[in-house]
């Protein structure tokens, strides 16, 4: 891999909630992310396009993980909560990793096979709200807010759902604990698409809604989609970065990536789906 041209536009945020810094992963002798830089504007929504088995899952667990053996890591991801020291991810324990991923950022990969096929969603979602003190009307109200019939869905099995709807749960049930940024990796079901514009914030609103603040404030926390699908991306996003080659190529306000795309493969990705943005 090589890295990106030197006037590829890579924006730096003020504020940044999430710092990816010289990331790089290799499993074997493929390596997969190349000394890839990002940073995550506290309460912004960050799209991240690449193409199929360009990183995107990999980069999403990362953020929360130093990923197990035989994955290769180094560089660093430091989150930085809002009044707090800086916490560098791949130094927590055990413990600490598991608290970090329920209450400051919370992954939601796109297979959705968390859920136990064999026992109803109610009685998984039981867990994290007592951890988080909350009741079942929070996850009513999540659920809900993302277009789903509450009852119906808590009263089933994953099996007995639709993939949509699948991922939409594990969505909610991530949501609970109020993360201050919540990953949402190859979701198209569910906020990756141009007509939910409107779920979004009512989803983002009601993750808030019952916490006090909580960890992500009264607007929500800050979101990163990851996806190949560019112009549902862009529909949601306020900032958009193109991922290739393991690199974080270009990166900036949505509006400006498209408009004025610098970087060849970002100009390819919008001459690709011009029609359709």
């Amino acid at each position: 891999m090589v890295p990106p041209p030197v006037d590829a536009p890579v924006d730096e945020p003020d504020d940044p909630v999430l710092a990816v810094e010289r990331l790089s992963v290799a499993y074997g002798g493929d390596e997969v992310l190349d000394r890839l830089d990002l940073a995550v504007e506290r309460g912004e929504r960050l799209a991240v396009v690449g193409e199929h088995a360009t990183g995107k899952t990999t980069l999403a667990r990362t953020m929360v993980d130093g990923l197990a053996a035989p994955a290769r890591v180094s560089g660093s991801v430091t989150y930085r909560p809002e009044g707090g020291d800086p916490v560098s991810v791949f130094d927590l324990d055990d413990d600490g990793r598991e608290r970090f991923r329920r209450e400051a950022v919370a992954v939601v990969t796109g297979d959705a096979g968390g859920f136990d096929p064999t026992s109803t969603l109610r009685s998984q979602f039981r867990p994290a709200l007592r951890a988080t003190g909350t009741d079942e009307a929070r996850a009513e109200r999540l659920l809900s807010a993302l277009g789903l019939d509450a009852d119906r869905v808590l009263d089933a099995r994953a099996r007995e759902l639709n993939a949509a709807a699948t991922q939409l749960a594990d969505l909610a049930l991530a949501a609970v604990a109020d993360p201050a940024v919540l990953v949402v990796d190859d979701r198209p079901a569910a906020l990756t698409h141009p007509a939910r514009g409107d779920r979004l914030d009512r989803f983002e609103s009601a993750v808030a809604a019952d916490t006090d603040g909580g960890t992500t404030g009264a607007g929500g926390p800050t979101l990163v989609a990851l996806g190949t699908e560019l112009p549902a991306l862009a529909t949601l996003s306020d900032r958009l970065a193109v991922l290739h080659d393991g690199h974080v190529v270009e990166a900036g306000p949505t509006e400006r990536v498209l408009d004025e795309p610098s970087h060849p493969h970002t100009r390819r990705l919008v001459e690709f789906y011009r029609e359709s943005l």
